[in-house]
């Protein structure tokens, strides 16, 4: 057996794809050593073609324009992780590969069979990326040319993590990919919110992971993922709350900027254009010098000398919103198409949130702004209170505690172009209440972010279902032309992606035909035709059996999207728990894990006094300035208002690593997992995948 653990010559290699963010670094290291961003330029691909795309893609598009000094040209942002689902997942309209590579084409390689999909074509970039220019790592030939790969000579295995709901096909494809693409000696899937668990030091928790584009909640129990507690919302994610501090500065530059920002920023575009005009007038005479031409002067029609006009920046539009350091340098202020100036706002709303100054979290009780007066929002902070008493706490006073936010200083912040605006606490803290608010409009915008999800989940069925109708239309024409392809029949007996016995997969893996001791691929159509058909059922938001009749009990282990909610991370803490058998809640209460990008938010409660306490020096213990721990002392003050409704005795812990290994929670522990003896006997080696084929996936990382 071969070993790949720490002091060893061979290392095994850590990869997590996120929605944000891209870490890749060596098993037993304390951070990864390669970082980048999921999200990239590209030029996708008009005609058919082996690749999506007809440019590399490019990751320096956020301060400058991807296609020369003024214009993105055909660029988009791409990403190979979909917001919708959060799998490693293409739908049928994004993917442009050709699929009239012939089945029988005995020349075709199998990186041009393995790219059907935008998403997997992108792994394929990024971890070729990763282990070429970050890692150095290359594969070297008998002929000493450097093909882009890694360095198999080092036999470097791979551990790559995976969300808890992606469905088993696509780990099969993935692990397709990892051995026919890249050669790796051995692949490992594990489970995100298992590697979180053993992060902490934990194997059994509610991992609370909150990503870019959403929250998952996931209980693991004695090191496996409990699939029927798992839980998604796509309205609680860092990218939501980066939309709302880009609202929250956009009303800041309209109320505090007003006519002398305008005013400033029009003499600044006039002295720009100014200094172009001059930048032309001494080019035109450079050039008239070397080449003399007489000027004659413009009249018009009654033979009446034009004056020429002085430059007026007055009819330069100034918008009205936040504008990104790009915007600023351009002289009229123009922007970039849209998804790079969607983009290049994101980014410095990024900023100003990273900075503390965009978001803070308030303590328990705390009310938005923007609640309905008389809305009854404080059943929970009761239910807080009596909790804190009967543990010998604080008692909290919200009404106070709110009144002393409202009075409290603001911070002062200098915008791109120079406006200078005061941000308050109660609009940092409002922009937080997205998490833990259950007032109106917070509860109406997760409520919107769930039904705009459901429809894309139907919409991306429907795309689906129309594609796998067209495949086997193709593919009858195929097999009455006498095609050497896969026929109806083989693929009846062994479908690459289905549950069938791993021989039986295995040996249908490449069409069940060999001619001249050469195996025949698949066509890109059909892998993705037999991919989308395994992955269809995951896909409908309604049990396979149909809509529940009124008082049904919804079989949650059911082969469908059952993991969608908009309820609040708390609640769904608490939901997730309730999923699990009665035997397993009071463990995985006892313990809850939060991890994530999304969670990085410090607390903004000092400007809270003794007064507002009632006597006490705290808030909850949020009460410090700063506090890396407010947003877990946050949830589980939230959880424990939920819990001690009905169940007094039931202790909540929550746990999170520091703020700075937050974001890299679920690579730490695979880095550790990937380091121990113990686990080298775990591995997925290329010889268990000659022998079984992909399905040894589903069997061997559960």
């Amino acid at each position: 057996m071969t070993t790949y653990t720490v002091g060893n010559d061979v290392q095994a290699l850590v990869a997590d794809i996120g929605s944000y963010s891209t870490k890749i670094g060596y098993a037993g290291d304390d951070h990864p050593q390669a970082m980048h961003s999921s999200t990239t330029a590209a030029v996708k691909s008009q005609n058919q073609s082996s690749s999506n795309f007809a440019k590399h893609p490019k990751r320096d598009f956020t301060l400058r324009c991807v296609d020369g000094a003024n214009g993105d040209g055909a660029y988009d942002l791409v990403n190979p992780v979909d917001p919708v689902t959060g799998w490693l997942f293409s739908p049928p309209s994004k993917n442009s590969a050709s699929s009239s590579l012939s089945a029988n084409n005995e020349q075709s390689s199998t990186t041009a069979l393995s790219d059907a999909w935008e998403s997997h074509e992108l792994v394929n970039s990024y971890l070729q990326h990763a282990f070429q220019q970050s890692m150095g790592l290359s594969r070297g030939n008998n002929t000493g040319e450097t093909e882009s790969s890694i360095d198999y000579s080092h036999h470097h295995p791979l551990l790559l993590l995976d969300k808890s709901h992606t469905p088993p096909a696509l780990r099969q494809r993935l692990l397709e990919i990892m051995f026919e693409t890249h050669n790796l000696p051995s692949v490992f899937f594990l489970r995100d919110a298992i590697a979180a668990c053993y992060a902490v030091g934990r194997t059994t928790a509610t991992v609370v992971d909150v990503g870019y584009s959403g929250t998952m909640v996931t209980p693991v129990y004695e090191g496996f993922v409990e699939r029927s507690g798992v839980l998604r919302n796509n309205a609680c994610g860092a990218r939501n709350i980066e939309e709302r501090v880009l609202e929250m500065m956009d009303g800041m530059v309209v109320s505090q900027g007003g006519r002398k920002r305008k005013e400033r920023m029009r003499r600044r575009a006039k002295e720009k254009l100014e200094l172009q005009q001059q930048q032309q007038q001494q080019q035109q005479q450079k050039s008239a010098v070397e080449q003399p031409s007489p000027k004659k002067a413009k009249r018009d029609d009654k033979g009446h000398f034009i004056k020429e006009k002085g430059i007026s920046a007055a009819s330069v539009s100034i918008p009205d919103y936040l504008m990104p350091l790009y915007q600023v340098r351009r002289a009229n202020y123009n922007p970039r198409k849209d998804p790079f100036h969607a983009w290049s706002r994101l980014a410095l709303a990024r900023e100003i949130k990273e900075c503390g100054l965009g978001v803070a979290v308030g303590p328990m009780g705390y009310v938005s702004s923007s609640a309905t007066p008389g809305e009854d929002t404080s059943a929970d902070a009761a239910a807080a209170a009596a909790a804190a008493v009967g543990e010998g706490g604080a008692v909290v006073n919200p009404a106070a505690a709110n009144n002393m936010f409202l009075t409290a200083a603001k911070f002062p912040y200098t915008l791109p172009d120079g406006t200078n605006v005061e941000i308050s606490t109660t609009s940092r803290c409002d922009v937080v209440e997205l998490y833990f608010g259950n007032d109106e409009q917070n509860s109406l915008y997760r409520d919107n972010v769930f039904d705009e999800t459901v429809q894309k989940l139907e919409e991306y069925s429907k795309e689906v279902e129309d594609f796998i109708a067209e495949g086997e239309d193709d593919e009858d024409e195929t097999n009455e032309g006498g095609s050497k392809g896969i026929t109806s029949g083989s693929a009846a007996k062994g479908d690459p992606y289905s549950n069938t016995s791993y021989r039986g997969e295995k040996s249908s893996r490449y069409a069940g035909s060999r001619r001249n001791n050469k195996k025949t691929h698949y066509s890109p159509n059909v892998i993705s035709t037999k991919l989308y058909s395994a992955c269809l059922p995951y896909l409908r938001t309604e049990p396979p059996n149909g809509p529940l009749e009124e008082g049904g009990v919804s079989n949650v282990n059911d082969n469908y999207f059952h993991f969608l909610t908009s309820a609040s991370p708390a609640q769904m803490v608490c939901d997730a728990v309730y999923r699990c058998d009665r035997d397993q809640q009071a463990k995985l209460l006892g313990d809850v894990v939060v991890c994530g990008g999304g969670a990085c938010i410090t607390g903004a409660s000092g400007v809270v006094g003794s007064s507002a306490l009632g006597g006490g020096g705290t808030v909850g213990g949020t009460s410090l300035l700063g506090d890396e721990q407010a947003f877990p002392d946050r949830l589980r003050e939230e959880v424990e208002a939920i819990v001690h409704k009905h169940t007094m005795g039931w202790r909540v812990k929550v746990t999170s690593p520091n703020i700075s290994e937050r974001a890299i929670c679920s690579w730490l522990g695979g880095s550790i997992l990937g380091s121990l003896g113990t686990f080298q006997d775990m591995w997925i080696s290329k010889q268990d995948y000659e022998e079984y084929g992909a399905a040894i996936v589903n069997r061997k990382c559960p």
